[in-house]
């Protein structure tokens, strides 16, 4: 019995991942390591993406992933600080994506293709470094259709 689907009869997306790599992979402790269960822990989510290439067809995706020190001397200090920057590179079948959607692509379904590596890297990170492993949350998937216009 096979878990894995037929990859045969799947539909190629016409954006492809070609690499993830990262940029940054950081994490100071503020405090010893101790379990965190319940504590909310504020944190920056950014994203930031290339123009497109035309001539090689691709196009670069970053994510990153910060917990900052508080700032004012009264503010309480996370456990830890931690910076993950993550970057990809994409290469686009032109023949099956229109080429003025790629930049709406890049802000929109891009992160959501590149969460997993980063969730996988901020959860990690905390294990290594003795804390309860962060669990970035789910979130919902928009979708991004192309739709064509039918003629009469």
């Amino acid at each position: 019995m096979h878990w894995l689907p037929n990859m045969e009869n799947m539909k190629k997306h016409p954006i492809n991942i070609v690499s993830v790599f990262p940029i940054c992979l950081s994490i100071k402790a503020n405090v010893e390591p101790n379990p965190l269960e319940g504590v909310q822990i504020p944190y920056i989510f950014e994203t930031n993406h290339s123009t497109y290439n035309s001539e090689n067809k691709t196009i670069s995706v970053m994510v990153k992933f910060e917990i900052q020190e508080a700032k004012g001397e009264a503010a309480k200090q996370p456990p830890y600080i931690m910076l993950v920057e993550l970057q990809a590179h994409f290469i686009v079948d032109e023949s099956m994506f229109p080429v003025d959607k790629i930049d709406d692509w890049a802000k929109r379904n891009a992160p959501i293709v590149l969460y997993p590596f980063l969730r996988e890297r901020v959860y990690a990170l905390t294990i290594q470094a003795g804390f309860m492993p962060l669990l970035l949350p789910l979130v919902e998937v928009p979708t991004f259709r192309i739709e064509q216009s039918k003629k009469d």
